[in-house]
């Protein structure tokens, strides 16, 4: 089974549906996995047309109108093909939450894009969360991440949009999750610059 892996459209509120690129990307997988910062419910749709979706709500609809925060939930947990997965927007809650996000934005703005220790992070929290999970998908940081944690791939797809704050030089992507019964999972970043 082919699974599309995407996050952080922020449709409409950063573009107004999601790109014709997305689309191309995932039109051959047989389901999708948004992993949160969808803004809109209906931004939805376009994927739905493609294959089953399953997606959660994002940190983005703390501080927005977002419509999606109220429609989500959090955290989805589902068997594939014998593999548990995981799908949590990966933003975490708490002082120390958004401390490590103001943090991150204060290297920023000081041109520090790669934050290892900020993944690494949120990798040990869904691990401890997810014990049971084979896989594990994310988003919230917009880069990419792909990370085996012991027997637990950890996936961030990346933004599957240009992000929009402090000129950040991530390059859109979305990934491609393949599960086999009997083999190990395989995993493909599709840039969509």
């Amino acid at each position: 089974m082919r699974i599309g892996l995407l996050s952080d459209t922020h449709v409409p509120y950063r573009a107004p549906r999601i790109p014709p690129s997305v689309l191309t990307a995932l039109s051959d997988v047989d389901l999708i996995l948004h992993a949160g910062d969808v803004d809109e419910p209906w931004a939805l749709e376009p994927l739905k047309a493609l294959a089953p979706v399953y997606a959660v709500r994002g940190n983005y609809h703390v501080v927005e109108r977002s419509n999606a925060g109220a429609s989500l939930p959090k955290t989805i947990e589902l068997e594939v093909e014998g593999f548990r997965i995981a799908l949590n927007h990966g933003h975490g809650s708490g002082v120390m939450a958004y401390l490590w996000k103001l943090w991150t934005l204060f290297r920023n703005l000081a041109g520090y894009w790669e934050f290892a220790a900020y993944d690494v992070a949120i990798a040990r929290s869904l691990v401890e969360r997810f014990p049971r999970a084979h896989v594990i998908v994310f988003g919230h940081t917009h880069r990419f991440y792909g990370a085996w944690w012991g027997d637990t791939l950890l996936i961030n797809p990346g933004a599957a949009l240009s992000t929009a704050y402090f000129n950040a030089p991530f390059t859109p992507s979305v990934a491609h999750l393949i599960l086999e019964a009997g083999q190990g999972p395989q995993l493909q970043r599709i840039s969509l610059a």
